[in-house]
């Protein structure tokens, strides 16, 4: 057992922590919401833009020259990794970076070349360690999860295309189910995954279907990425909340059994008194 002082201590500095965890807790909550709000708004947006492109393909025109959105080129794939831009969120980060290192060792297997572009420092301080020639850095002063630094993304990428140092994108993220439960999941985005063509009555369209097409699938890549991007952000938020419920409960746990120790002691401290002090009064 330690001494009374160094327990009182203990006692305190676990009760400090306690009160930070149950904030972050509660800011974390709040943020939460926010993003399931932003999420529920941009997703029949993405819908959308996935029903006019299969309207469009349904038309059966031909491009005289295919977009390299939906072809893709020759250049080495390129892993879009969601990583957080703090800690204190579980293992939100690890299962995301297991799943990036899933595909590197895909691609180490085949021989095939590949860059990795990582949103958020997280994950960007531990793959630009194992893989620096592999990163691409792409820094702007907008947000992270802003639809601003979606359309900037975008363009950087089809840039990379049109000069063949990509051919590939595929993103890895996460997808929120509930509050404890959020799926990392990896998505290719370029090229283009046709979906089937399914009978719809002749829209007429203007401008006509093959100048449309290709800014739809602009439109589309930068949807993709935004929506993946909020997305990755409820669900970072998400588990932040978890773990720090979980930590603000393993505090009072152990504020408990701290107590417990130094109401233990106190107690043995006051009966040794009494004991000196009977066994003095005797001696006289």
């Amino acid at each position: 057992m330690g001494s009374l002082k160094g327990l009182r201590l203990r006692i305190k500095s676990i009760k400090s922590t306690q009160k930070i965890t149950a904030a972050m807790k509660m800011v974390a909550a709040a943020k939460l919401r926010k993003s399931q709000e932003k999420v529920a708004s941009t997703k029949p947006y993405v819908q959308k833009v996935h029903q006019m492109i299969s309207h469009l393909i349904s038309q059966d025109f031909e491009m005289e020259v295919p977009s390299l959105l939906e072809t893709g080129s020759d250049g080495a794939d390129l892993i879009i990794i969601m990583s957080s831009e703090k800690g204190l969120c579980g293992s939100y980060n690890s299962l995301i970076l297991k799943e990036a290192r899933q595909h590197i060792k895909k691609h180490n297997e085949k021989g095939e070349s590949f860059y990795l572009l990582v949103v958020g420092r997280k994950g960007l301080d531990v793959l630009k360690k194992e893989y620096p020639q592999n990163i691409l850095i792409f820094e702007k002063d907008e947000m992270k999860s802003s639809y601003i630094f979606a359309q900037e993304l975008t363009n950087q990428i089809i840039n990379w295309l049109e000069v063949g140092k990509i051919g590939k994108v595929t993103v890895v993220g996460s997808v929120f189910k509930s509050v404890l439960v959020q799926e990392t999941q990896s998505r290719t985005l370029v090229p283009f995954h046709r979906p089937q063509k399914n009978y719809v009555p002749y829209i007429l369209v203007e401008p006509e279907a093959e100048t449309l097409f290709p800014g739809l699938l602009k439109k589309n890549l930068i949807m993709e990425l935004y929506c993946t991007m909020i997305e990755s952000v409820a669900c970072e938020q998400a588990a932040r909340m978890t773990a720090m419920d979980n930590a603000t409960r393993n505090a009072r746990e152990m504020i408990q059994k701290l107590q417990l120790v130094y109401n233990q002691t106190r107690q043995a401290h006051i009966t040794n008194e009494l004991i000196e002090i009977i066994s003095g009064a005797e001696a006289l």
